[in-house]
C-alpha cells in the first residue's frame, strides 16, 4: 500500500470517527467523506486536517434535509449543532469561519450557501457585540454577579428550592433573550433591533425580580427604581414600572423604537412561551418566573428549548459567551468582553466591523471619525436620521405643493405621478422587510422613516432644479418614473443600513424595486448633497462603498441597461469627460461651480423644447461622485482615439473649449468611472512600488483600451480583474535589463487584498466562459482568464510598450482621480465651522482669495492673518477688531498690505453673506 493510500484510509477513519460521534446519517457522512476526498486530491490543505473535516461535515449537514417524523416538517444542519462539531474537531468559531470561507471558494459552493456563511457570520458578530454591552448593562441593574463560572443547569442535581442567586439570574437572562431572538431567525443579524430586543429582555426580567420584591438582586443604585424602594412600608405597584427609557437614556438606545420593539416584538413572544409551557408563571401580568420553585424550572425549559433550536437550524450555540471556556471556543485570547472584541468583529469583513473600511472615493464628503461603538455608531446614525425627519410627514410638505403650483404643476399630476408611485413602492418595500419577520408595527415605522426621507430629499432636489435651472419646466422631473424610483430606493437603502439590516443589504434594494444599477448610480450623490450634514459618517462610508460597487461591477452585467446605451455610440476617451480645474468663483462667501442636476442625469435636452426623452443624461459637465464641486469643460468636438493618442503625447489640452452639447448620456457615466478607475490604479501601484510615471500611463492606456476597444471583456466581469491583468501584462513586457518593474499575479493580488473593500472573490472566481445552453458558466481563478481570455484580446495591443514595434503606442493621459481629499482646490477641509483647509505646498488656482502659511517658509505674520481670521465672527457678519485694525493700519500704511488685502477680500467675503 502507497503512502498517500495510507493516509487516505486515515482520513477515512476519521471522518468515521467524526461522523458517529455526531450521530450522522449515511447519506451525510458519505458526502463529507467524498468532497472531504476530492478537495484534498486537488488542493494543498494548510493546517490541522481534521479543521477541514470540520467544513466538510457542516457542509454535508447543511445541505442535506432531513425530514421529521410527522413528515410535514424538514429539519435543516441534520441536527448537528455547529458548536459541538467544532468542539469535536477542536477549533474556534473564528478559524472555522476562516476555513469554511476557502473551503466554499474550493467546492465551488452556490452563491445561496455564501450567503448563508455571510448571514452566519453576521449573525455572530452581532451575538459578539450585544454580549459585550449585556454584562454591564446587567451589572447597572442587578447588583452582586461574580466571575464564578456559570454551572450547567441541564446537569445538575435536584437543587434545593433556595431563591435564584443573580449569577443564576444573569444565565437565565442571557437563555431567555437568545430564546426569543431565535423566533426572529431571519433578522437575528440586525445589530438595533436585536439590541432593542436586548434591552425588553432586561426590562422584563427587572419587572420580576421587582414585584417579587428581591431587594438581594437589584441594584439600589439602578436610575429606574422609585425612590422609596428600600423602605420597609413600600408597596408594590399593580404594575411594574417600565425601564426601556432609563436603559436607552444611560446605554445608547432610542427609546421609541424599544418601546415598539418591546410591545409589538418581545411581549407577543412573550406570551406564546406563556401559552406553550415554556415559561410558567403568573401568565396574565406576565410576572413570576423568578418565584421559588419555578425558577429552576424555567431555567431548564428555556435550555431545552434553545437546545432543540441550535440543533433544528444547525447554528452555533450562543450559550458559548457564558462558559469558562468562552475565549478558547470563539478563538479570542482573551474574554469576550475585552478589548479585543474589536479584532473578533473585524475578521468579518466590512458589513461586520465596528469601523468599516473607508472607500477610496469620495473621502471628501466624510466627516470627523468619532470614537463610536458599533452600537453606537447604528443608534446614531437612526437618531440623527430621526432628527432631520422630526417635522417630516410621509406626503408632499405644503411647501413643496405650493412650489409646484408656483410652476404650473397641477394637483392631479402630483397625485398620479408622485403620490401613487411612492405609495406603490412603499408597498414593496414593506413586503420585503414582512420576507425578514419583522412586525407589522416595525414595517409601518420603516415604511413611514424612508417615505418621510424620500419627500424631504425630494423637495431639496427639485428646490435646487429650480434655482439652478429656473427656465426647465419642473413637470418633466415629477413625471420621470426612474429618478423618482431610483430616489426612493436610495432612501429605502439608507434607512436599511441605519439599522443594519444585513438581511436586506445591498443590492438586495435593487431586486426589491426591480431597478436596474445603471439608473440607482445618478441619484446617489444627490441624496448625499441632500442630505450629508444629517447623515452619519458609517452613512456617507456605506454609500461611497454602494457607489463603488455599482461602477466597479453591478453596472456591467449582461441584463444592465449599460449594453443597449453601448450600442448607441462610441465608447469615450477618458480625455473626452476630462474635467479640468479651472479658478472657482467665489459667490457670497463660499466657492460654486457647476453641478450636474437630476435633470442633467435623467433627463435628455430637448431638441425642440417639447419632447421629453427619459433615462438619459446630458453632456453638461458635473461633479464625480461624492466629491467636492469643480469646475468642468468638455472638449467641443470627441477625438478618435489617434486623435487622443496624438493630442495626448504632444500635452494638448482644451480646457477652455466650449461645453459640448450632444446627446451623451454616457459621458456622465464614463466620467465616473474613469474616475474610480485611476483611483483603484493608483492605490495599486503604490502598493506595488510602481511610482514611475510613464509606467503608470503605460498600465492606463492599456486598461482604457479594453474598455474602449475590448469592452467584452467587462461583461459579467469586475473593473478590478482587468485592472490587476493590465498591471501584469504592462510590467511583463516593460521589464528589462534597465527598467525592473515585473510584477507576480501573486505579488499583484496580495496587494490587491490590501486595499479598502478588496474581495478575495473577484480574483479566485473569474467569468472564463458564458453559458451555453443548458451548461453553466466556466469560471476560474485570474491567472486562468488572464490565460485564456484576456491574452487573446490584449496581447497586440500590449505589445507595443515594448519599444520594438513600429506601431508603438501614445500615451493617454492620467485623469485625476477622485479618491484624494487633498487633490481638491479646496483641500481637506479641518473646520466645521470655518472655512479652513489643509492641501499639499501647490500653487493656488488663478482668482481663489485665500490666506497661506507655508510650515518652516512662510513669516509669523500670515501665521497671525490666519489666526485673526479663524477669530471672526461669523453671525455679526463682520471681522474681529484685530482684523478691521489690521486692514485700517495698512491703509495708512503701517501693516504689510499683502496681508492686508487678504483680510480685506475676507472681509468682502463675510459682509455678503
Amino acid at each position: 500500500m502507497s503512502k498517500s493510500e495510507e493516509n487516505e484510509e486515515n482520513w477515512i477513519s476519521t471522518m468515521d470517527n467524526l461522523c458517529s460521534k455526531l450521530n450522522v446519517d449515511t447519506v451525510a457522512a458519505k458526502k463529507a467523506k467524498d468532497s472531504f476526498l476530492e478537495i484534498k486530491r486537488n488542493y494543498t490543505l494548510d493546517g490541522e486536517a481534521l479543521h477541514w473535516m470540520a467544513c466538510a461535515m457542516y457542509v454535508a449537514c447543511r445541505t442535506t434535509i432531513t425530514p421529521t417524523l410527522s413528515g410535514n416538517a424538514v429539519v435543516e444542519g441534520n441536527c448537528v449543532s455547529l458548536t459541538r462539531l467544532l468542539r469535536i474537531c477542536n477549533i474556534s468559531l473564528i478559524q472555522f469561519f476562516n476555513k469554511i470561507k476557502k473551503w466554499m471558494e474550493m467546492a465551488a459552493m452556490s452563491t445561496d450557501f455564501k450567503d448563508r456563511i455571510s448571514h452566519l457570520e453576521h449573525k455572530f458578530a452581532v451575538s459578539t457585540v450585544l454580549f459585550r454591552k449585556f454584562q454591564p448593562i446587567f451589572q447597572e441593574i442587578f447588583s452582586g454577579l461574580t466571575n464564578e463560572p456559570m454551572k450547567s443547569s441541564t446537569k445538575s442535581k435536584k437543587p434545593k428550592l433556595q431563591p435564584c442567586t443573580t449569577n443564576a439570574l444573569f444565565e437565565f437572562t442571557w437563555c431567555l433573550y437568545i430564546c426569543v431572538k431565535g423566533e426572529f431567525h431571519t433578522s437575528a443579524d440586525d445589530l438595533v433591533d436585536m439590541y432593542h430586543i436586548l434591552l425588553s429582555c432586561l426590562d422584563f426580567v427587572f419587572a420580576n425580580a421587582f414585584m417579587s420584591r428581591r431587594i438581594d438582586l437589584i441594584n439600589p443604585g439602578f436610575k429606574g427604581l422609585p425612590n422609596d424602594w428600600l423602605k420597609d412600608d413600600f408597596e408594590l405597584p399593580k404594575k411594574a414600572p417600565c425601564i426601556i427609557s432609563t436603559l436607552c437614556e444611560i446605554k445608547e438606545g432610542l427609546a421609541v423604537e424599544a418601546a415598539t420593539m418591546k410591545e409589538y416584538s418581545w411581549r407577543p413572544v412573550i406570551k406564546t412561551f406563556f401559552e406553550k409551557g415554556i415559561l410558567q408563571g403568573n401568565s396574565d401580568q406576565l410576572t413570576g418566573l423568578l418565584d421559588v420553585g419555578l425558577f429552576d424550572i424555567n431555567l431548564k425549559s428555556l435550555n431545552n428549548n434553545y437546545e432543540h433550536y441550535v440543533l433544528s437550524v444547525g447554528e452555533f450555540d450562543e450559550r458559548i459567551f457564558l462558559g469558562e471556556h468562552a475565549n478558547e471556543q470563539i478563538g479570542t485570547k482573551n474574554k469576550v468582553s475585552g478589548d479585543e472584541i474589536s479584532e473578533v468583529i473585524a475578521t468579518f469583513g466590512p458589513s461586520g466591523k465596528a469601523c468599516p473600511d473607508t472607500p477610496l472615493t469620495g473621502r471628501g464628503y466624510l466627516g470627523r471619525r468619532a470614537p463610536l461603538t458599533p452600537v453606537s455608531e447604528a443608534t446614531n446614525s437612526i437618531a440623527r436620521l430621526a432628527n432631520y425627519l422630526r417635522h417630516t410627514k410621509p406626503a408632499p410638505s405644503h411647501h413643496m405643493t405650493r412650489l409646484f403650483a408656483e410652476r404650473g404643476v397641477s394637483e392631479e399630476v402630483i397625485n398620479t405621478s408622485i403620490i401613487q408611485p411612492c405609495n406603490r413602492w412603499m408597498e414593496q418595500f414593506s413586503n420585503a422587510l414582512r420576507e425578514t419577520n419583522c412586525s407589522s408595527e416595525t414595517i409601518t415605522f420603516r415604511c413611514n422613516m424612508v417615505t418621510c426621507l424620500y419627500y424631504k430629499v425630494f423637495e431639496h432636489i427639485i428646490r435646487e432644479e429650480h434655482r439652478k435651472k429656473p427656465h426647465i419646466s419642473l413637470q418633466l422631473l415629477v413625471t420621470q418614473q426612474t429618478y423618482q424610483l431610483s430616489l426612493f430606493a436610495c432612501c429605502a437603502e439608507v434607512v436599511l443600513h441605519a439599522y443594519g439590516a444585513h438581511s436586506l443589504r445591498f443590492p438586495r434594494v435593487l431586486r426589491v424595486f426591480q431597478l436596474s444599477a445603471f439608473h440607482f448610480y445618478k441619484i446617489i450623490e444627490l441624496v448625499v448633497q441632500a442630505a450629508k450634514d444629517n447623515l452619519s459618517r458609517d452613512l456617507v462610508k456605506h454609500l461611497n462603498a454602494v457607489e463603488e460597487e455599482v461602477l466597479e461591477s453591478l453596472v456591467w452585467t449582461s441584463d444592465s441597461p449599460l449594453w443597449e446605451r453601448l450600442e448607441q455610440g462610441a465608447i469615450p476617451a477618458s480625455t473626452d469627460v476630462y474635467i479640468s480645474e479651472s479658478p472657482l468663483r467665489r459667490s457670497n462667501g463660499g466657492m460654486q461651480s457647476p453641478v450636474s442636476t437630476a435633470i442633467d442625469r435623467f433627463l435628455l435636452p430637448m431638441a425642440d423644447h417639447a419632447k421629453k426623452q427619459l433615462f438619459k443624461d446630458n453632456i453638461k459637465p458635473g461633479q464625480s461622485l461624492l466629491v467636492p464641486n469643480s469646475n468642468v469643460v468638455v472638449k467641443q468636438e470627441p477625438l478618435t482615439p489617434t486623435q487622443q493618442n496624438s493630442n495626448a503625447a504632444s500635452g494638448e489640452t482644451t480646457p477652455n473649449s466650449t461645453p459640448k452639447k450632444a446627446n451623451n448620456s454616457l459621458v456622465l457615466f464614463f466620467r465616473k468611472f474613469y474616475s474610480l478607475a485611476v483611483v483603484r490604479m493608483n492605490d495599486l501601484c503604490t502598493r506595488l512600488r510602481l511610482t514611475d510615471e510613464e509606467l503608470k500611463r503605460k498600465i492606463w492606456t492599456c486598461l482604457e483600451h479594453s474598455v474602449m476597444h475590448q469592452t467584452h471583456l467587462m461583461r459579467d466581469r469586475h473593473l478590478d480583474q482587468i485592472l490587476m491583468c493590465a498591471v501584469y501584462v504592462i510590467c511583463k513586457v516593460s521589464n528589462n535589463a534597465n527598467n525592473q518593474v515585473e510584477r507576480t499575479f501573486a505579488d499583484i493580488m496580495r496587494c490587491y487584498r490590501q486595499r479598502p473593500l478588496a474581495d478575495n472573490h473577484v480574483y479566485r472566481s473569474v467569468l472564463i466562459k458564458q453559458s451555453t445552453g443548458d451548461s453553466s458558466p466556466e469560471r476560474g481563478d485570474l491567472i486562468n482568464f488572464y490565460n485564456k481570455v484576456y491574452v487573446q484580446c490584449m496581447q497586440t495591443f500590449a505589445l507595443r510598450f515594448t519599444g520594438k514595434h513600429k506601431d508603438e503606442c501614445s500615451l493617454s493621459p492620467l485623469p485625476a482621480g477622485r479618491g484624494d481629499a487633498l487633490s481638491s482646490p479646496g483641500g481637506q477641509r479641518v473646520s466645521e465651522r470655518h472655512q479652513l483647509y489643509v492641501k499639499p505646498l501647490t500653487s493656488p488656482p488663478p482668482g481663489l482669495n485665500q490666506l497661506t502659511y507655508r510650515f518652516s517658509r512662510s513669516p509669523a505674520k500670515d501665521l497671525h492673518a490666519i489666526n485673526t481670521m479663524v477669530s471672526c465672527e461669523v453671525g455679526g457678519k463682520r471681522m474681529s477688531d484685530a482684523a478691521q485694525d489690521v486692514v485700517k493700519r495698512a491703509r495708512l500704511g503701517l501693516a504689510a498690505p499683502g496681508v492686508a488685502r487678504k483680510l480685506q477680500g475676507l472681509v468682502s467675503d463675510r459682509q455678503a453673506v
